[in-house]
């Protein structure tokens, strides 16, 4: 059920925050430089969670940064993560790109926060403010979709994020618990760049030392 937190002008600024995010991650990354947009998109987004909750806390729980929920949520996103980590790994088995570099445990550690901050602004800033002006099937293919777009114009991360989001909306909008679903995002993107795509995130992302 759709809250009424903001009045719908907010609602339709902090959607096209979203989409302006989303675009201006693709540009950095066109240009290299995603390792630069990455703290400053966590800086950002954890400033304007901070600014509002200090005027009014209960946004923390309507957003879904909360724990109330969090033993199903966390339940529900581990019962669909560990067989998806399974297959990964024997994907990863198969090509021979089933390894985990030392670092690796740093990006275990750092990816889950942006992970937290990438549900945040998919699913509390986009799929929320959309309830109730779309179908159920409609947020889930929107979503989905904005989730899938970022990731242009590589295939296999289009594909398993556009996957990812139809698992995670219906998460959301049922237990309305962000902190599963980033550490999650994290962990897995993790593994599916080391073992399915057979790359090195933190190289990706930050280029080599």
């Amino acid at each position: 059920m759709q809250d009424t937190f903001y009045p719908g002008s907010r609602r339709w600024f902090e959607v096209a925050a979203v989409v302006a995010t989303g675009l201006l991650f693709l540009l950095f990354k066109y240009i290299r430089l995603q390792g630069v947009f990455v703290p400053v998109a966590v800086t950002f987004w954890t400033g304007f969670v901070w600014h509002h909750a200090r005027r009014d806390p209960s946004v923390l729980r309507t957003w879904g940064f909360r724990l109330d929920t969090f033993r199903p949520a966390f339940q529900a996103a581990t019962a669909f993560s560990l067989p998806v980590a399974m297959v990964m790994a024997l994907v990863g088995a198969s090509r021979g790109t089933l390894r985990f570099p030392p670092h690796a445990w740093i990006l275990m550690t750092l990816y889950p926060i942006w992970g937290v901050v990438q549900q945040f602004l998919v699913q509390a800033l986009l799929v929320r403010n959309l309830e109730g002006s779309l179908p159920r099937s409609g947020l889930f293919l929107v979503g989905s979709c904005l989730f899938a777009i970022v990731h242009v114009p590589e295939a296999p991360l289009m594909l398993a994020t556009f996957g990812l989001g139809l698992v995670y909306i219906p998460f959301y909008l049922r237990h309305r618990n962000l902190w599963p679903l980033g550490l999650y995002h994290g962990w897995l993107g993790t593994l599916f760049y080391l073992w399915v795509l057979g790359r090195d995130p933190w190289v990706d992302t930050f280029g080599r030392f």
